[in-house]
């Protein structure tokens, strides 16, 4: 059973102001402010289950690298993750495409950066980008119709050069997979398309597998390893041809789809890729492409096809279950639109069940790992569902979940928007256990209703201050209650009731008039036969700090006393400090000569508290002075509050003591106005119905619909 606060104290001041039925009509939801369960924390561990997105300005990195032209694009994105590279790569994407298919596991292993050039001359801007890398080798990939000697001429100013080449393209993918060297697995694709190969590149770099280019219905003659991935669906390699492969080798996988981005997705699913950070690049842009794969094959990320005004479904659908938060987009404006970078910024899907911890640094807000420096964000599941909850250590909550970073300090969360009778679920079984008696629960779900419905549309407390919500801490029992009164409320003449509730009256409720000052006609005080009158006592100690203390050298004591009731007395120490000592820096009790409860209520309660003390006062000018007497002369119900309402229980108690102590035994807990969980509880075991619970507790009220 999940934390209940039945046993707590109710003693918050309620505002007794009828309020008219319009207030409660012009919203449906409310949100609650997170504190009771979370506390007051720099950081926090958040886990979606279902499909939730964080959104807010520029929750997700987005990069994009680009020039003006594609090679001053690959100069741009070469030059963000390559220095003074030992070996540069140059290929022709203009009309040899075919060269670039299998370049990039070669690069990746060389660790080298993979520039462009037109075929008769070196481009000037890669040029320039050649001579800042000053690399000791240049790999030229193609023969001289791809790549001319001139060009070459030129390359050999900036560091030895080697070409590799082939009669065709299939032979010039096997003389780059041998130039790679061992491998025990390759990556077999058409060389007929540069999507499919240039997909699956960054993979295969990563791993160290080579791609072979194989012809639509034939195998070309090259050796291959044990194991083998195909790349295409059987348009693109056929089934004879994958035959072939199976005669020399075992073939593990087949990745297939309709399109270039459906195959580029495919890729990145079916090889349990991590798309958490990805390259994106224009699917119809080779250049671009061939840039993007060697970034993503160097940074072990995957490379995905997207449009240039649009994200595919297929991609959309892998950034929603990869949990893609960072991208690197490669191209210009032209090749992707800004309209596009910006949809990326604004938001990114949590990936379902994974840990994310939301943390505070410098006053601002941020996701470990993932972004910081916001001022707030919010998670929002794909649809309102108990099949899509977001836990905040470790309790869930539906529907939105908004964070901001409280006093600069503190991660605070905002449940925002939950249907109202959702709320509901949520506060029951957190006010009255869930597995209380049915009638016993629809009587605090109406009171909880009635006193929480004019506050739809605004954001409140989830603690006592309030109501305790719980999230999605439903019970069975209690959302049964809930959901079988639905939208029953009391009203007084027409108007909503203060529905204040306690969890025990000890045997006698009290008026409402005596705690909070204006009276009502259905907050009365009389006698409560079915409370079980809970029996308490709470216990001080006369003698607070130890004979033989040194006065003389208050300083070797002052730090090291322990008070025997420190935290009850610390109230009482607030007031003097507040009434009586007002330039002292600090109050120790050094003991108690008497307590008092005096007078009594219309409920029966104590009226009048006097507190007689002795204590030591550590004056801001005088210094210390030792043995001052005071007595504290209060409302019970605000010594209550001094001592701690979740030890004195409650003010239907009286005080008794002896020469060593001071006893307070009293009976119930809370305020005792209004209903009396433990009296409901005892009437509806005794087979009274919720209404009959209800007509008692909030006499002359009425039960209606709002």
């Amino acid at each position: 059973m999940k934390k209940t606060i039945w046993a707590v104290c109710f003693s918050v001041i309620f505002s007794l102001a009828l309020l008219p039925e319009s207030t409660f009509a012009s919203s449906s939801d409310i949100s609650v402010k997170l504190t009771n369960y979370i506390g007051n924390k720099s950081t926090l561990n958040i886990e979606p289950s279902g499909t939730y997105k964080l959104t807010g300005s520029d929750v997700s990195s987005v990069a994009r690298l680009g020039g003006a032209s594609k090679y001053d694009t690959a100069n741009a994105a070469t030059s963000k993750y390559w220095k003074n590279p030992s070996n540069v790569v140059v290929v022709n994407t203009d009309a040899y495409f075919a060269d670039t298919l299998s370049v990039i596991p070669l690069a990746n292993k060389l660790k080298a950066p993979v520039l462009l050039t037109e075929a008769k001359k070196l481009s000037s801007s890669t040029e320039a980008q050649i001579k800042k890398f000053s690399p000791d080798n240049i790999l030229i990939i193609g023969g001289t119709n791809s790549i001319s000697s001139a060009a070459e001429k030129t390359l050999k100013k900036y560091g030895r050069t080697k070409r590799i080449s082939g009669k065709n393209r299939y032979d010039l993918s096997k003389n780059i997979a041998a130039e790679m060297g061992s491998y025990d697995q390759a990556v077999v694709v058409t060389g007929d398309v540069y999507t499919d190969a240039l997909a699956i590149a960054p993979y295969a770099a990563q791993n160290g597998y080579p791609i072979l280019l194989t012809k639509k219905d034939s195998l070309p003659s090259y050796n291959l390893p044990k194991k083998v991935i195909i790349m295409g669906g059987t348009s693109s390699v056929s089934k004879d041809v994958e035959n072939q492969i199976k005669k020399k080798a075992s073939v593990t996988k087949r990745i297939t789809g309709s399109n270039r981005y459906q195959i580029s997705a495919n890729a990145v699913t079916s090889l349990g890729m991590d798309a958490s950070k990805t390259v994106a690049a224009n699917g119809t842009k080779l250049a671009d492409i061939v840039v993007g794969s060697n970034i993503a094959a160097a940074n072990h990320m995957p490379l995905v096809y997207i449009k240039k005004s649009e994200t595919p479904a297929d991609e959309a659908s892998l950034f929603k279950t990869k949990g893609t938060y960072s991208y690197t987009l490669i191209g210009s404006a032209n090749s992707i639109a800004d309209s596009v970078k910006a949809a990326y910024a604004k938001e990114f899907y949590l990936v379902n069940g994974k840990t994310y911890r939301i943390e505070t640094s410098g006053g601002k807000l941020g996701v470990a790992g993932i972004n910081s420096g916001k001022t707030s964000f919010k998670a929002v599941p794909e649809k309102y569902s108990t099949a899509n909850t977001i836990s905040i250590d470790g309790k869930p909550y539906l529907g939105n979940m908004s964070f901001t970073a409280e006093s600069g300090k503190y991660v605070r969360p905002v449940n925002e928007n939950i249907p109202f009778e959702d709320y509901l679920k949520g506060v029951l079984p957190n006010e009255m256990p869930g597995s209380w008696p049915t009638e016993a629960l629809k009587a605090q779900a109406v009171a909880a209703r009635t006193y929480s419905i004019g506050k739809m549309g605004q954001t409140v407390a989830d603690t006592t201050a309030f109501q305790v919500y719980g999230g999605y801490s439903w019970y069975p029992n209690a959302t049964a209650a809930v959901n079988g009164t639905k939208g029953k409320v009391l009203t007084y003449s027409g108007r909503l009731i203060d529905a204040t509730y306690s969890s025990s009256n000890g045997g006698y409720m009290e008026a409402g008039d005596e705690v909070w000052g204006s009276k009502v006609p259905y907050l009365v005080a009389k006698k409560d036969t079915k409370d079980p009158e809970i029996s308490w006592s709470l216990t001080l100690q006369k003698q607070q700090l130890p004979a033989g203390l040194d006065m003389k050298n208050p300083a070797s004591w002052w730090s090291k006393t322990n008070e025997a009731n420190a935290a009850q007395l610390n109230g009482i120490k607030n007031w003097l400090m507040k009434n009586k000592e007002t330039n002292a820096s600090s109050i120790k009790i050094a003991s108690i000569s008497d307590l008092s409860l005096t007078g009594k209520t219309k409920g029966q309660r104590a009226e009048d508290a006097a507190v007689k003390v002795t204590y030591h006062v550590n004056d801001k000018s005088k210094g210390y002075v030792m043995n001052k007497t005071a007595s504290v002369e209060v409302k019970a119900s605000e010594l209550r509050t001094m001592i701690g309402a979740s030890s004195f229980k409650s003010t239907y108690a009286s005080a008794s003591g002896n020469s060593s102590q001071i006893t307070i035994s009293g009976k119930g807990y809370g305020h005792g106005v209004g209903m009396s969980q433990y009296g409901a509880k005892e009437r509806a075991e005794a087979g009274e119905p919720y209404t009959s619970i209800l007509a008692f507790y909030y006499p002359n009220t009425a039960l209606t619909n709002y």
